[in-house]
């Protein structure tokens, strides 16, 4: 089983979701959100753990689109936007520094 299947497989089972199309939308946006993050051209290490959290956080985040706060019956949610920081903090050692000349 190759790495991409994996993590849908597993995503579908954490998430209890049948949609195959749908994990697997979600699984490809997070693996590209990922690499553009840490500058890397595939996924090394434990970059998977990572793309997985940020499938999850991107499946909550569905409907939500644009929305920075929420206030249901007096109850304010506040919204992160972007990768959040603990994935942040995880994907740090897989960037890749650029250099560039003054």
């Amino acid at each position: 089983m190759d790495q991409l299947s994996e993590m849908i497989s597993s995503l579908s089972t954490r998430l209890a979701i049948d949609n195959n199309e749908l994990v697997t939308d979600l699984i490809k946006e997070a693996v590209a959100q990922v690499l553009d993050y840490t500058g890397q051209k595939q996924l090394v290490g434990n970059m998977d753990i990572y793309v997985k959290k940020l499938a999850i956080i991107n499946y909550n985040r569905l409907g939500l689109e644009g929305e920075t706060q929420r206030s249901e019956g007096g109850v304010t949610n506040y919204l992160e936007t972007g990768i959040p920081k603990d994935i942040r903090l995880g994907l740090n050692r897989y960037r890749i520094a650029r250099v560039t000349r003054l």
